[in-house]
C-alpha cells in the first residue's frame, strides 16, 4: 500500500482535513468578485487551499488568475505574466487577444509571442519603469476589470504571497493598489500571505489603506480531534496499530503544523511498513508507539544536522542563547529579570532577538484564544538544538 501522507507538493481538496469552510469562502469571493486576505503561518497548506479553491471555481464556470508572487524577481514580471494570463483567458479567440492587448493595454506598451507548438502566451513591457512597478501593476489590474466586463463571467486574481508585492512596490504601494481595486467590481480578489505580522497589521490597523478593504481570514491549526481521526483513519488502512497517545505524539512533534505532521507521519508510516530487502527481514514495527514517535522525530531532526548546524552557526550569540531560554523556559518569563540574568542578556536585547529571529523566518507568533506564543517555524529545528546543543 502506498504511504497516505504526503507532503512537499499542493494537496487536492479531498486530501485536506478540516478546511471546508476556508474553501467555501474563498470559492465565494471568487464568485462574487469580492475581496479576502488569507492569513496563515507557512506549511499550515494555504497553497493547497488556494489551488483546491481555484479547482472549485474553475469548475463552476469561473476563470482564475493564481500567481505566487515571490516567484518572480520583479513586479514587473509579475505584471506582464497577469496580463497574458488575462489576455489569453478572458478573450475568445487569438485575434481578439491581440487586439484587447493594443486597445485596453495600449499605453503599456506590451510586445506579445505566442509560442505555436504548445499556445503559451509571453508578454514583454518594454516600457516599464523599474522605480514604478506599482502603477504598472495598478493598470494591469484596471486592465483585467475592463476585460472581465466584456467577459460576463466570475473573474478572480489570486496573489499568494501577498507582502512581497507591498515590500517591493515601497511607500505608496498600499494606498495606490486600494485606489483601484476598491472600485474593481467585476473581479475578486484573494491576498495571501504568510508574513502574518505584517498581513495582520496591514488588514487590522484603521491607519492603514488596506483596512475593511475586505474579509481578513486566519488560517489557524487544524483542530486536534480531526487530525487524530485523519492520522487513526490512515495508519488503520495500512493495518498498522497505534498505541493510545501516538498519534497525539505525532502532533505535539510537529506542533500541529500540517506540513510538518505529513511529513511525520509520513516517516512513522515508513517505519512500521518497511518492506523486506535483501539480507533484512524488513520493519519489527507493527504499532506505532509514542517512543518510536519521538525516536523519528530524533532521526529525522539529526537527518538534517549539516543543514541545522549550519543555520545556527550564522546565528549571533545573542540570538542562540535566546533560542535556548526560549526551548527552556516559558514564553511569559522571557522578560522577566531572572531569566535576563541567567541568559545573560538585557532584557532590551532579548526581545530585540526574538524580533530578528521572526524576521529571519526561524520564530512566529501565533495567537489563538486570546493569547500570543512563539513557535519554532521548523520544531525538527527545535528538536536538534535539544538533541545537540548542550540546554
Amino acid at each position: 500500500m502506498k504511504n497516505p501522507f504526503e507532503f512537499g507538493r499542493a494537496l487536492n481538496a479531498g486530501e485536506l482535513v478540516d478546511r471546508e469552510s476556508e474553501l467555501s469562502e474563498i470559492v465565494a469571493t471568487i464568485l462574487d468578485a469580492s475581496k479576502l486576505f488569507l492569513i496563515g503561518p507557512r506549511r499550515y497548506g494555504k497553497t493547497s487551499i488556494l489551488r483546491a479553491a481555484e479547482k472549485i471555481a474553475i469548475d463552476k464556470g469561473a476563470v482564475v488568475l493564481r500567481y505566487d508572487a515571490e516567484a518572480f524577481a520583479t513586479l514587473g514580471q509579475l505584471s506582464a505574466k497577469i496580463l497574458a494570463d488575462a489576455a489569453r483567458q478572458l478573450t475568445p479567440t487569438l485575434e481578439k487577444a491581440t487586439h484587447a492587448l493594443r486597445d485596453i493595454f495600449g499605453a503599456l506598451r506590451p510586445e506579445a509571442s505566442v509560442n505555436p507548438q504548445t499556445g503559451a502566451w509571453t508578454v514583454s513591457l518594454y516600457e516599464v519603469q523599474p522605480s514604478a512597478p506599482i502603477p504598472l501593476l495598478v493598470d494591469v489590474l484596471d486592465g483585467v476589470e475592463t476585460l472581465a466586463a466584456k467577459a460576463r463571467k466570475p473573474v478572480a486574481i489570486i496573489l499568494d504571497e501577498f507582502q512581497k508585492v507591498i515590500e517591493e512596490g515601497g511607500p505608496g504601494a498600499e494606498s495606490q493598489i486600494r485606489a483601484a481595486v476598491q472600485h474593481h467590481r467585476r473581479v475578486g480578489y484573494v491576498f495571501a500571505g504568510s508574513k502574518t505580522r505584517i498581513l495582520t497589521d496591514m488588514t487590522s490597523d484603521p491607519n492603514r489603506p488596506f483596512y475593511k478593504l475586505g474579509s481578513a481570514r486566519f488560517l489557524g491549526a487544524v483542530p486536534r480531534a480531526d487530525f487524530v481521526r485523519f492520522l487513526e483513519r490512515h495508519f488503520a488502512a495500512g493495518r498498522i496499530a497505534m498505541q493510545d497517545g501516538a498519534a497525539e505524539a505525532i502532533l505535539d512533534a510537529s506542533e500541529d503544523v500540517p506540513y510538518n505532521v505529513q511529513l511525520l507521519a509520513h516517516e512513522c508510516w515508513d517505519a512500521c511498513r518497511e518492506p523486506p530487502g535483501k539480507g533484512k527481514k524488513g520493519s519489527e514495527h507493527t504499532t506505532l508507539t509514542v517512543a518510536l514517535v519521538r525516536e523519528i522525530r530524533d532521526r529525522s531532526a539529526l537527518r538534517s544536522d549539516p543543514v541545522y548546524t549550519q543555520l545556527w552557526s550564522a546565528l549571533p550569540s545573542t540570538q542562540q542563547r535566546t533560542l535556548l531560554a526560549l526551548l527552556r523556559e516559558s514564553d511569559e518569563g522571557l522578560n522577566s529579570t531572572a531569566v535576563s540574568r541567567r541568559y545573560d542578556i538585557p532584557t532590551s536585547t532579548l526581545r530585540n532577538s526574538l524580533r530578528l529571529l521572526e524576521v529571519k523566518g526561524i520564530l512566529r507568533e501565533e495567537q489563538a484564544r486570546g493569547t500570543t506564543r512563539l513557535r519554532f517555524e521548523d520544531p525538527l529545528f527545535s528538536a536538534w538544538i535539544s538533541l545537540v546543543i548542550p540546554l
